[in-house]
């Protein structure tokens, strides 16, 4: 009998609504399950690890990012809490690198390929007025164009927009480039705050994963690719550190299974 049923039957027995009462209770009375507290001990070692290849955050501020991050409730798992927190306080307005991303952005400029969702090194003011105006789109040209009295073709490619604003008179110096130019860099350093703070989730769980795998005997794992198109760079990877805890590099998606052997 359902809760709805038990209200539009008040003639039945008194045996019938207690039925009903007690399934509602038991419903109500359900335990919540907490992660394991070895989990945050996990990701307590990874974080001190990762935070300190980060140059342009002090040790202060790591203490007090760290801080900020277990004083949520669940900790770290619950990253709604701190996320834009920590971004606002401690790296938005800093002039940050985190130096693992810029290893692995080096040597992938070296190969002349990159992993599939790896974030192109943009957050930079490049040398030459064409390369800053090559970093926006067809639109945000074509605006510039409009407020420096330029026509374009409707259908003009991007390398000629770029090419007829060059000819313009102080154009590095416009406040709509500038402005343009502020907001590209500002939304490329969150998306890479995004993708350290996610990394450090990650590998604080792959290590609990491993570490319990250990502790229950199990030494084999193979490895699960979200994008098969990433397989060599994860290898790669991993011949270069066999231990590395996953993901092996930034915007890796692969993940770590323990294989039980019967």
């Amino acid at each position: 009998m359902g809760l709805l049923d038990f209200f539009k039957s008040f003639g039945k027995t008194e045996a019938a609504s207690a039925k009903v009462t007690t399934k509602v209770n038991a419903r109500a009375s359900m335990p919540t399950i907490k992660p394991d507290k070895e989990i945050f001990k996990c990701y307590d070692e990874v974080f001190r690890v990762m935070i300190a290849d980060i140059s342009g955050i002090s040790t202060n501020d790591a203490n007090a990012i760290h801080s900020i991050i277990k004083k949520c409730d669940g900790g770290f798992l619950n990253m709604a809490c701190y996320h834009a927190i920590i971004w606002e306080e401690y790296f938005k307005t800093k002039d940050w690198h985190w130096n693992e991303y810029e290893e692995w952005n080096k040597i992938y400029t070296k190969l002349g390929k990159y992993p599939s969702r790896f974030p192109m090194k943009n957050n930079f003011i490049p040398a030459s007025i064409g390369q800053q105006l090559s970093r926006l789109t067809v639109n945000e040209l074509k605006k510039i164009g409009a407020e420096n009295e330029i026509v374009f073709p409707p259908k003009a490619k991007k390398n000629d927009l770029v090419e007829g604003l060059k000819s313009v008179p102080n154009i590095s110096s416009s406040p709509i480039v500038s402005a343009m130019l502020a907001k590209l860099n500002k939304n490329s350093s969150y998306g890479l705050y995004s993708l350290f703070m996610r990394t450090m989730n990650f590998r604080g769980k792959c290590l609990y994963d491993t570490r319990r795998a250990a502790q229950l005997g199990i030494r084999n794992f193979k490895i699960l690719h979200v994008f098969e198109e990433d397989k060599d760079f994860v290898e790669m990877a991993l011949k270069m550190n066999p231990n590395a805890l996953h993901p092996v590099f930034p915007s890796d998606m692969s993940t770590k299974q323990a294989v039980i052997d019967f």
